[in-house]
């Protein structure tokens, strides 16, 4: 045997005690969580029984007062379909004030400053 595979070797069984080591590890960590906090997912089993006979979740339905009353109307006909069908409806407009709207106040006035000492 070469030195190479005398090396290859020796760390096949490095590596191997190394895994088995992390199997160890692994088996006394589910011991040492089924001791100290199994009791968590008894919990947990008994309050999802709890929650199945009470019946927690119960189905309600919309009131028709509830429900929102704008209707829409019918899909254009065109080639383009849904694009642009609701942008000349005002109730469906993003821009309530329109495109250029002033603002109500600026930040100069409300502090009192002048308007060449800001950028």
């Amino acid at each position: 045997m070469t030195d190479e595979e005398k090396s290859k070797i020796r760390h096949q069984v490095q590596r191997e005690a190394v895994v088995r080591e992390a199997v160890i590890n692994e088996i006394k960590i589910v011991e040492q969580w089924e001791h100290e906090w199994s009791f968590l997912a008894e919990k947990y089993k008994h309050l999802a029984e709890e929650i199945a006979k009470a019946n927690v979740f119960i189905k309600c339905k919309k009131k028709e007062e509830d429900r929102d009353p704008v209707t829409f109307p019918k899909y254009p006909v065109t080639s383009a379909k849904e694009i642009g069908w609701l942008v000349n409806d005002s109730r469906f407009r993003l821009e309530k004030f329109g495109q250029y709207a002033r603002p109500i106040s600026s930040l100069h006035k409300g502090f009192g400053w002048p308007i060449e000492g800001c950028p």
